[in-house]
């Protein structure tokens, strides 16, 4: 092989020749890769070739001899089993006998074969990822116009090419996201930033949600000569996200926004209210006697009612307002550009015409709906003050019986600060052992003898004054703070209890009070028996003293759960205050009462008004009929006890018989009623009775009850 063969051969290039007797001449390459030799017969080497490849070898001898030259990339087999893609290039000439003869040149580009095969196939496998993905290409020109994109786009988005190329996909936008969308396009157009957009695309006749996102190519000097972007339908994922965001935003009952909503609807119409110098107002409002309907009617009742009332309160404020339930029965309004505190009024009256009435156990229930009214800016300036002031609007509302409206005043700011600061000094009371019981005698008009005393709640404050319950009242409706004062109170009066019995002193009974916030205290009968046990008090040396108030409000049915233990154990309970309820014959029925007190209002009244003696013998009747003890409180007349004694009742406490006064000087009480006959003397109205020394007036920090 000399030495252009060589150089040919190590380029791949390979010779050989056929001559006009159809012999074979191959250079020394070609002899050694493909095994031919010299003068072997062409039809020889061509059986020799694979079948597989036959065909196109016979094509391109076809083609040379019709054409008198061709070429084509045949599949050959070399010597070593090893499979070579050949170009081949053939031209015939003619020998000196003027025979047919050829000459062929072949190249291996068995190497550009498998790198042309991987790049087909890579670029196959791309094609596929771009088809098959359902995020949809698209470039864009350094100006943002489309020029080119998928078929699958045009598909989508039902535009021609024509139509889509430039900005022509535009028409293919929802109207409403135009502006936004072309401002934020442009914007990256500006900056060179990439933009990440959601925007609603005409798809098969409807509008879908679809995710935008291009990124862009810079060329050396940073200049930007491409946009690459793509398009992917995200219209069920958004649907899911509205549902999902209007799940966490509103009720799912009534289809009402729901406390978050409403507190970001408040922030943003005070933050609008702020700027243009509007007024807002808020309404704060829920349902009276709703816990009946759920308690007497079941909870299916309850969701009915309070789908009317929303209902209703939507029509009210259709366009003028925000309706939201905030939790329970209770509801919230937001008005904005309010003109004035009347308008409020007015609208919170049309409210107030919400009515709905229920029948169930035998009674009809009117179930309407209490308002506080609070007005930006000047209830509040941000939201948690104008809806708490709304809020002590509402209690006072609720206080004042219901069913009723009430603005917010100064006032009740003021009402909610003292109640606030009652119940810190209750609990700071209880805590620096400041509680003290003080002791009033009951009295039998019968016979003038001392059967027994109230305890009455005391306490000394930071300078020594012994201060009045009506300085801390707030307290008895904090649950803690209540259950505390209960707590103490009781321990100390059956330590009293024990002592004077220590002592060998016959003191009757001892009535303790008890709030409605004890009562509602699941363990309260059970943690009460505890302490009698615990300083050997027997049941019927105590009497528990409750007033209706404590069937109002949540917890009732704990409060009677309470009573009956009670009742259990043989502990007698008195029904104070008789008279001044909404529900007095009906609790008298149903309860195990076995006292009855009169309340001071109508007994100040009973030597003075025929009326008030008319209801207080009314109320001595009804108690005897009812097989219980009558007790009249508030007695400081002489004439008074006279008359009481007239009309038939059994006991008295009150001034006239002696002031509250502390334990030290209940023994020396006990003492001097027992040894003064004073029996006599009950039918004299000039002198006091009974004597000075046993009216517990004795101590100069003695209170009135």
């Amino acid at each position: 092989m000399d030495g252009d063969q060589q150089i040919l051969a190590s380029a791949g290039v390979l010779r050989w020749s056929v001559d006009g007797d159809g012999l074979c001449h191959p250079d020394a390459a070609t002899a050694s890769r493909f095994g031919v030799r010299d003068g072997q017969p062409l039809l020889r080497w061509f059986r020799g070739v694979h079948r597989i490849f036959r065909k196109p070898v016979l094509q391109l001898a076809r083609a040379v001899l019709r054409m008198g030259r061709a070429e084509a990339t045949l599949t050959l087999e070399d010597r070593e089993g090893v499979m070579r893609n050949m170009r081949v290039v053939a031209r015939i000439r003619r020998d000196g006998a003027g025979r047919p003869a050829a000459d062929l040149v072949m190249i291996d580009v068995t190497t550009e074969h498998a790198e042309i095969g991987r790049l087909r196939r890579s670029t196959e496998n791309l094609r596929l990822i771009v088809e098959y993905n359902p995020q949809l290409p698209w470039l864009a020109d350094p100006d943002g116009r489309i020029i080119d994109f998928t078929d699958r786009w045009l598909e989508s988005s039902g535009l021609d090419r024509e139509e889509a190329e430039g900005n022509g996909w535009l028409a293919a936008t929802h109207p409403d996201d135009i502006g936004p969308l072309t401002h934020r396009i442009t914007h990256s157009l500006t900056t060179g930033e990439p933009f990440d957009v959601r925007v609603r695309l005409m798809v098969n006749d409807q509008y879908r949600w679809m995710r935008a996102q291009a990124y862009p190519r810079r060329d050396e000097e940073g200049r930007i000569i491409r946009w690459y972007g793509y398009t992917e339908d995200i219209h069920e994922s958004v649907l899911i996200e509205e549902q999902i965001r209007w799940n966490a935003e509103h009720d799912s009952l009534t289809q009402l926004p729901n406390r978050a909503m409403f507190n970001a609807c408040l922030d943003k119409a005070l933050a609008s209210a702020m700027t243009d110098f509007k007024k807002v107002g808020v309404f704060l409002l829920d349902i009276d006697n709703f816990k009946d309907v759920n308690d007497l009617m079941g909870h299916h009742a309850g969701d009915e009612l309070l789908k009317s009332f929303a209902s209703r309160l939507k029509e009210i404020f259709a366009g003028d307002g925000v309706v939201a339930r905030l939790g329970g029965d209770e509801f919230a309004i937001l008005i904005e550009n309010v003109e004035s505190r009347q308008q409020l009024a007015d609208l919170a009256n049309r409210v107030l015409t919400i009515r709905e009435t229920l029948f169930a156990a035998g009674r009809s229930l009117e179930c309407r709906g209490s308002i506080g009214v609070a007005a930006f800016p000047e209830d509040g300036r941000v939201a948690t003050e104008l809806l708490r002031h709304a809020d002590l609007a509402l209690y006072r509302a609720k206080s004042l019986g219901r069913g009723r409206m009430q603005m917010f005043e100064q006032s009740l700011l003021e009402d909610m600060q003292e109640r606030v600061a009652m119940i810190n000094r209750a609990r700071t009371a209880v805590r620096d052992g400041t509680i003290i019981s003080y002791y009033q005698p009951k009295v039998s008009l019968q016979t003038g003898e001392l059967v027994g005393f109230e305890a009455l709640l005391r306490w000394r404050d930071s300078c020594g004054t012994i201060r009045s319950p009506a300085e801390i009242y707030a307290a008895f409706d904090d649950h803690d703070v209540a259950d505390m004062i209960g707590q103490t109170m009781t321990s100390q009066v059956f330590a009293d209890m024990a002592a004077w019995r220590a002592r060998g002193l016959t003191l009757g009974h001892v009535a303790i009070n008890v709030s409605s916030a004890e009562l509602r205290r699941e363990r309260f009968a059970g943690r009460l028996i505890e302490t009698m046990d615990r300083f050997s008090i027997a049941p019927d040396s105590i009497e528990i003293e409750i007033t209706e108030g404590v069937f109002l409000g949540a917890g009732s049915d704990t409060v009677r759960r309470s009573i009956d233990e009670l009742h259990m154990c043989n502990i007698p309970l008195a029904l104070d205050d008789f008279g001044t309820g909404f529900a007095s014959l009906s609790h008298l029925r149903s309860l195990p009462v076995s006292t009855l007190k009169i309340d001071r209002s109508f007994v100040s009244g009973v030597t003075a008004r025929e009326s008030d003696a008319a209801i207080v013998s009314a109320l001595i009747t009804l108690g005897r009929a009812l097989n219980m003890k009558v007790v009249a409180e508030g007695v400081e007349e002489a004439d008074q006890s006279v008359k009481l004694r007239e009309l038939g009742c059994d006991y008295a406490q009150g001034f006239y018989f002696g002031r509250p006064a502390p334990s030290e000087n209940i023994p020396a009480l006990i003492q001097s009623w027992s040894e003064n006959s004073a029996i006599i003397t009950l039918n004299r109205r000039a002198a006091p009775w009974p004597p000075r020394g046993m009216r517990g007036e004795g101590r100069a920090d003695s209170l009135t009850a």
